[in-house]
C-alpha cells in the first residue's frame, strides 16, 4: 500500500524525520452515515510491507482495547474514506473509560444514539493509554519559561515513559478526526500524539495525502523523550522529510536554556535554517505584563545547520547584556551538535599583564579520530615572541594518555616586561598516562620538564648602593619562575603514583599489581626542582633592580632506580589475627653531593668531606595484630612487628677526604628491628536527655630493643615527620624505613565525644608519649663553631614528649571549629593549627592559623644557630594566617575576599577582594589582587597589584584571571 506519514517538528534545528501516521489506513468507524466519518482515539501502526487493504477484522500486534462512552458530536461532510491500520477500536457504551489488554483485539460495533438526518454521530473516546493523566499534566508547559509565573525557578520535564509503540507505531487522540474532503485528514481539538517516545500537542493537525504535507497549528507543543520542550504557532513538513517550516518557535532544553525563532525551515535533509533567533539560559521575568530583558542573550539574524559539513553558522550575531549590545560578530560558526567530534577553533582567551602586555591565545581543536584529539594553541603577546602550546589526548582500550607541550624563543623578561640576556629556546613538557593491563595489573607514568635556563650576557649586581659591582651569572642554570612569567596553569599536576607539593617536577614510571590480599609496585623516579635556590639583582640600581630567581641544577637532584614495595596477607586469620608480610627495596643515585640534612654524623656532614653517596636498601618484614573485646567492654589488641634491613652506601667520601684507616669508600650496614606491644582502650558511653557522651581512655605499650646508632647510615625517607593526634598511637612513628623507633615506650591518651539531637558534635583527644630511655635516633647533630650540639624537633627523643591536643566542634548550624596543638610542659605552643568555618545561605567564611617554633634557623635569628646555656634554642619557622570570606547582602549583590598573611615577615603574601553580582545565568566580579610572593614581585619588596573583571556566563566558559597558585 502507499506510504503516508504525519510529521511534526520535535527539534530546534531538525524537524522530525519519522511519521506519526503511516500507511494508507484501514479503519472501522463507530458510526457511518451519509458518507460521514469520525474517528476518536485511534491508534495507528505503520507497516511498509503490507501491500493489501486491511479489513476491519485483521489481526494486530498486542495492544490495548479501548472502551469509550458514546457522546453526541456534530458531523462534517467527507468526500473520501480515511483508513487506518489495526488494531481495531472497540467502542462499547460504558459509564467510564476502561483499558483492557488483549492479544488480538476484536471489533464490537456500538449502537449509535439518535442523530439528525444527514449527519452521523460517533462515540468520542477518552483515552488512557501509556500516558496517564497525571503524566500529561506534569508534561504541560506554558510559553517561554513554561509556568504562569515566569520569575519562578524552572526545571526540565522528566523523561517520558516508554510507550511501547516502537519506531513505527503512533497514537493520536483528538476531540474529532474527520476527512472533510478527499485525501485530507483533519484532527481538531486537543490533539495529542505519542510517537517515537514524544508527546506532541496542537489545536489542529491537517494531513494531505495527495501532497504529503502535514500542517500542525495552534499552540503546538512537543515534549521530547529527554524532557526538553518546544513550542510553535505553526509547523509544516512534507511527506519525504525533505522540507518543512515552523513559525514562532520556542524551545526549552533540559537545562532550561531557551531558544526563540520567528521561523524554522528545513531546506533539505542536510540543511536547516532559523531566522531572527534569540538564545538565552536566563529566566524571563514579567513585570507589569511586559517581559523584561534577560541578563544576557545572543541575537542572530539567522542560524544555518549544515549537516553535511557538520557545522552551524551564525550571521549577524550580537551578544547583549540587559538588552544593550556589547559584542558583534558578522559571522560565527561552530561544530554541529549532531557531530560527536569536530575540528575547529575554540573560545579565544584574551588578556593583559604588565609582564607580557596584551595577549591573545587562539586554541584550535583537531579531532584526529574518535579517540584522539589535538589542541594547537598559539599565544600571541604584544611584548613577547609567540608561545606555542600543544595538547594531545589519546584514549586506548586500556587507558588514557595526556600530553602538554609549550615552546618559544625569547629572552628572559622580568615582571615588568623588561628583557635581559640573549634569546634562547624555552618551554615545558607535561605528560601522563595510566593503563590497565588486566584486572590486577596496571601501569602509569609521568614525564614533567621545564626548559628555561640562563644564557650569556646576564650580569649580577651587588655591593654598596653607591658603587655596585657586577659579575657574570653562570650559564645553563634553571630559572624558577617560567610558569609564573607565562601564566601556565596546573604546571605541577597531581598525576602518577607520586606527586610533590614543593615546586618539584616528577618523571616516573610505575608498575602495580593489587588484589584483595596482595600488593606489588615497582617504580623509577627522577626530579626537577623549581624552588628558589639562588637570586641575583640584574641592574646596578639595586633598590629597584629586578631579581632573577634560579633553581638547583639538575645534577643535584637524585634519581630513584628502582623502588619496589610488596605486601601479602593470607585470607585466613593466623592465631586469630591479621598477618602481613612485606618487602621493600630502593636504589638512590646522585651525581653531586647531597644536602647535609641526610647525614646524622657531624664529621661527615661537612660538604667538603662527603661524596655523592649512592644508597641501596633492601628489607623484609612481618606484622601481626589481633583485635579483641572482653566481656567487660575493654578493647585489647596485641601486635607484633619485625624487620631486617640491609644497606649498601657507595661514593660516601669526597675524593679529597682522608679516609680513616680500616674504612672503605663503600659501606654495608645491616640491622634487625622488632616490636611487640599491646593497645588497650575502654570506651564508656552515657546517655542523658538528648545528649550522648563517650569517654575513652587509651594506652599503648610498645617494647623494642634499643636502637643501634649507625652514624654512616643516611636518612633519606624519614627526615621530616609530624607528631600529632594521627601518630600518637603508632608503635613506629617514622614515615619511612631509614629511621626506626626503639626502646620501651608508653603512649597514653583520652578521647571524648559529645553529641545531641540538634546536630551538635564535639570530639577531643589529649595525650603524650613516655619512654624509658632517650631515643638517640631522633636527635639531630649540629656543629656550631667547634662545638657539637644535639637537637630534637619532634619532641620524641627525650623521656617525655610534648602534649598532643586535638579538638573539633560542629554546632550543626553551619559553624565548625578545630584545633591541633603540640604543647610543651611549660605551656608554650611548639606547633599548632587552628581554624573555623561558617556556612549559611548567604555567607561563607573560613579562617586558618598555622604556627611552628621547632626550627633552628629562621628569619628571627638571621638563619643562624642560637645557643643559650649550652643548648640550641629553636625559633619560629613559620607563622601564617589565611582567610576567605564571601557574603551576599541581597540575592544578587555580594562581596568576597581572601588573604594570606605571613605574620613572621609581616607581609601579605596574597590578597584578593571583589564585588560580585550574580543571578541565575551570570556572575560578574570586579577583582582587586595583590601579590607579594617573591616569584611575582615587580621589584624586591614591592607587591604586584592588579584590577580585573571576571565574567562567568551560564553554558559558556568562565573568564580567565591572573591569579596563579604558587607552591
Amino acid at each position: 500500500m502507499r506510504k503516508a506519514s504525519l510529521k511534526l517538528s520535535v527539534g530546534v534545528l531538525t524537524l522530525v524525520a519519522a511519521g506519526v501516521v503511516s500507511g494508507q489506513a484501514s479503519a472501522r468507524p463507530e458510526t457511518e452515515a451519509d458518507g460521514e466519518l469520525r474517528l476518536r482515539g485511534v491508534r495507528f501502526f505503520a507497516d511498509d510491507s503490507d501491500t493489501t487493504t486491511p479489513v476491519a477484522e485483521a489481526a494486530a500486534p498486542p495492544a490495548a482495547v479501548v472502551t469509550s462512552k458514546p457522546v453526541a458530536t456534530p458531523s462534517a461532510p467527507v468526500t473520501g474514506v480515511a483508513t487506518v491500520a489495526t488494531p481495531v477500536v472497540n467502542a462499547a457504551a460504558a459509564t467510564s473509560p476502561v483499558v483492557e489488554s488483549a492479544a488480538h483485539p476484536a471489533v464490537e460495533p456500538a449502537s449509535p444514539p439518535a442523530q439528525a438526518p444527514g449527519s452521523a454521530q460517533v462515540a468520542p473516546m477518552v483515552m488512557t493509554a501509556r500516558l496517564t493523566e497525571a503524566q500529561a499534566l506534569q508534561a504541560e508547559r506554558d510559553r517561554l519559561n513554561g509556568k504562569d509565573n515566569p520569575a519562578s525557578p524552572q526545571t526540565s520535564e522528566p523523561p517520558l515513559p516508554d510507550d511501547g509503540l516502537g519506531e513505527d507505531g503512533a497514537f493520536i487522540t483528538a476531540d474529532e478526526v474527520t476527512s472533510p474532503e478527499e485525501n485530507i485528514m483533519l484532527a481538531r481539538g486537543k490533539v495529542e500524539m505519542r510517537w517515537e517516545g514524544r508527546l506532541i500537542r496542537a489545536d489542529e493537525v491537517r494531513y494531505d495525502q495527495s501532497t504529503g504535507k502535514t500542517v500542525a497549528s495552534g499552540h503546538v507543543q512537543t515534549i521530547n523523550p529527554d524532557g526538553s520542550v518546544q513550542y510553535a504557532d505553526r509547523l509544516e513538513v512534507d511527506n519525504e522529510h525533505a522540507a518543512g517550516t515552523g513559525e514562532r518557535i520556542a524551545y526549552i532544553d533540559t537545562e532550561n536554556t531557551k531558544l526563540f525563532a520567528n521561523k524554522v525551515e528545513r531546506i533539505d535533509e542536510q540543511t536547516n535554517r532559523l531566522s531572527e533567533v534569540i538564545f538565552t539560559p536566563c529566566e524571563l521575568c514579567v513585570k507589569n505584563n511586559v517581559t523584561q530583558e534577560p541578563t544576557w542573550h545572543i541575537q542572530a539574524g539567522s542560524i544555518t545547520q549544515d549537516k553535511k559539513r557538520r557545522v552551524v553558522i551564525y550571521r549577524n550575531a550580537i551578544i547583549k547584556a540587559k538588552g544593550i549590545p556589547v559584542f558583534y560578530m558578522p559571522i560565527l560558526w561552530h561544530a554541529d551538535v549532531t557531530a560527536k567530534r569536530s575540528s575547529g577553533f575554540l573560545m579565544p582567551k584574551p588578556g593583559y599583564s604588565q609582564r607580557r602586555g596584551a595577549t591573545l591565545e587562539v586554541p584550535y581543536l583537531w579531532a584526529v579520530s574518535p579517540y584522539t584529539d589535538i589542541i594547537i594553541s598559539p599565544e600571541f603577546s604584544s611584548n613577547l615572541n609567540p608561545l606555542l602550546n600543544l595538547e594531545v589526548h589519546r584514549k586506548f582500550y586500556s587507558g588514557d594518555l595526556h600530553t602538554r607541550f609549550g615552546v618559544t624563543n625569547e629572552r628572559f623578561f622580568d615582571n615588568k616586561g623588561r628583557k635581559w640576556g640573549e634569546s634562547d629556546n624555552r618551554g615545558y613538557m607535561l605528560l601522563d598516562g595510566k593503563f590497565d593491563i588486566n584486572e590486577d595489573w596496571r601501569w602509569n607514568f609521568t614525564a614533567q620538564r621545564v626548559w628555561d635556563k640562563t644564557g650569556p650576557g646576564l650580569l649580577s649586581w651587588s655591593g654598596p648602593d653607591a658603587a655596585p659591582i657586577s659579575q657574570a651569572i653562570a650559564v645553563d642554570q634553571p630559572i624558577s619562575n617560567f610558569y609564573e612569567r607565562y601564566k601556565i596553569h596546573e604546571g605541577f599536576p597531581y598525576a602518577g603514583d607520586f606527586s610533590s607539593n614543593s615546586r618539584r617536577l616528577i618523571s616516573q614510571i610505575n608498575l602495580v599489581r593489587q588484589t584483595d590480599t596482595a600488593f606489588f609496585s615497582a617504580s623509577l623516579i627522577s626530579f626537577q626542582s623549581l624552588s628558589i635556590a639562588e637570586q641575583y639583582r640584574l641592574s646596578p640600581d639595586l633598590a629597584t633592580s629586578p631579581v632573577l630567581y634560579l633553581a638547583q641544577r639538575d645534577r643535584f637532584q637524585p634519581a630513584v632506580a628502582p623502588m619496589i614495595d610488596a605486601y601479602w596477607s593470607p585470607d585466613q586469620e593466623i592465631l586469630g589475627g591479621r598477618l602481613t608480610l612485606s618487602a621493600n627495596a630502593v636504589s638512590i643515585i646522585r651525581k653531586a653531593t647531597p644536602s647535609e640534612d641526610i647525614f646524622p654524623a657531624p664529621d661527615i656532614a661537612n660538604p667538603d668531606n662527603r661524596g655523592p653517596v649512592d644508597t641501596a636498601r633492601a628489607n623484609i618484614g612481618l606484622s601481626w595484630r589481633r583485635d579483641m573485646i572482653t566481656p567487660g567492654g575493654v578493647k585489647i589488641a596485641p601486635f607484633l612487628e619485625a624487620r631486617q634491613d640491609a644497606y649498601l652506601l657507595r661514593d660516601y667520601y669526597a675524593a679529597s677526604y682522608p679516609i680513616p684507616t680500616g674504612q672503605k669508600d663503600s659501606r654495608r650496614v645491616s640491622r634487625s628491628l622488632g616490636t611487640v606491644g599491646l593497645d588497650v582502650s575502654y570506651p564508656l558511653l552515657r546517655k542523658f536527655s538528648g545528649l550522648t557522651m563517650v569517654v575513652e581512655p587509651i594506652a599503648q605499650l610498645a617494647l623494642s630493643p634499643d636502637s643501634q646508632i649507625e652514624p654512616f647510615l643516611t636518612n633519606e625517607d624519614s627526615n621530616a615527620f609530624e607528631f600529632d593526634d594521627t601518630t600518637l598511637f603508632k608503635a613506629n612513628r617514622s614515615p619511612g624505613f631509614d629511621l626506626y623507633e626503639g626502646g620501651k615506650r608508653l603512649n597514653i591518651g583520652l578521647k571524648t565525644q559529645l553529641s545531641n539531637d540538634s546536630g551538635f558534635r564535639f570530639s577531643s583527644l589529649i595525650g603524650r608519649a613516655f619512654r624509658e630511655n632517650p631515643e638517640e635516633n631522633f636527635f639531630r647533630t649540629y656543629k656550631v663553631g667547634n662545638t657539637t650540639y644535639r637537637y630534637d624537633a619532634s619532641s620524641l627523643a627525650n623521656t617525655k614528649s610534648d602534649w598532643v591536643v586535638q579538638a573539633e566542634v560542629d554546632t550543626g548550624k553551619g559553624l565548625r571549629l578545630y584545633t591541633r596543638q603540640r604543647i610543651d610542659d611549660d605551656g608554650s605552643i611548639r606547633r599548632g593549627e587552628s581554624g573555623a568555618s561558617y556556612f549559611s545561605a548567604s555567607t561563607q567564611l573560613t579562617i586558618r592559623h598555622q604556627y611552628d617554633k621547632t626550627a633552628l634557623r629562621g628569619m628571627k635569628n638571621d638563619y643562624n644557630f642560637t645557643v643559650i646555656n649550652g643548648e640550641l634554642v629553636p625559633t619560629e619557622g613559620y607563622h601564617d594566617l589565611q582567610l576567605f570570606g564571601q557574603h551576599f547582602f541581597t540575592s544578587n549583590w555580594g562581596v568576597s575576599g581572601q588573604i594570606s598573611r605571613d605574620m613572621l615577615r609581616e607581609r601579605w603574601l596574597r590578597s584578593e577582594a571583589s564585588i560580585i553580582y550574580k543571578d541565575d545565568c551570570a556572575r560578574f566580579e570586579l577583582v582587586y589582587q595583590r601579590d607579594e610572593t617573591a616569584l611575582l614581585q615587580t621589584i624586591p619588596g614591592k607587591a604586584s597589584e592588579s584590577i580585573s573583571v571576571r565574567i562567568s556566563l551560564a553554558t559558556l566558559a568562565p573568564s580567565d584571571d591572573d591569579f596563579v597558585n604558587v607552591r
